[in-house]
């Protein structure tokens, strides 16, 4: 009984580690995962590498075909144009309810996270510190299943926002509609809120769209 369990459990481990690696670029877009030797570097069997893979597979970081093995997904404009369009359908959504639901040690906690994203450090924790942000923003309006599907969107993207952060180092935006943001909502200004926030999206989806298409000619 107890044996499924902890190859679950390591699968997930290794999907962890396999998607640490993706976005931080040591396995790049089209690189064959070379199984034997991943399982090797992880210290895991091929049956758990084979469903963290899977897991992968279905988040949109690797690519399975038929007798060739496993591929880090390319780079996509059009995925990346998809996952933004979710992105604003489903934040102004969780915004607008969550606004008005927002505490004092909500705001704290959002303080806190910009704070910790100006440290000298933080670049390397870029993506997981905008997520940390983002889900801060969102949780009091109490939609846990929305949330748990943005993560993946965020997931997702990330390898892209880590490459338009590398190229335009333009972080200091990021840190300002962040703020910006945390202002309004203590104001309740819903509306104004909600306008920053597609701006916010919106803006980011057209510079990545054009570092993609710089980097595809």
């Amino acid at each position: 009984m107890n044996r499924p369990i902890e190859r679950r459990t390591i699968a997930a481990e290794a999907a962890e580690m396999l998607r640490q690696r993706i976005l931080t670029g040591e396995l790049r877009a089209g690189q064959p995962i070379r199984q034997e030797q991943i399982a090797q570097d992880m210290g895991v069997s091929r049956i758990p590498l084979r469903e963290a893979l899977k897991q992968l597979e279905a988040e949109g970081f690797v690519t399975i075909a038929p007798h060739k093995g496993a591929v880090v997904a390319t780079l996509s404009a059009a995925e990346a144009e998809e996952l933004f369009a979710l992105r604003l359908q489903l934040e102004t959504w969780l915004l607008r309810d969550a606004i008005p639901r927002m505490r004092e040690a909500d705001f704290a906690h959002l303080d806190a996270i910009i704070d910790e994203s100006r440290a000298p450090d933080s670049l390397a924790r870029w993506g997981e510190l905008n997520w940390q942000f983002h889900e801060a923003l969102y949780r009091p309006a109490g939609r846990p299943v929305s949330l748990r599907f943005l993560k993946r969107i965020h997931d997702n993207l990330d390898r892209y926002l880590r490459l338009q952060i590398a190229i335009t180092r333009d972080w200091d935006r990021a840190y300002r509609d962040h703020q910006d943001l945390v202002a309004l909502s203590r104001e309740r200004n819903v509306e104004a809120a909600l306008a920053l926030l597609e701006d916010h999206i919106l803006g980011t989806a057209k510079a990545l769209s054009g570092t993609l298409a710089k980097r595809s000619a």
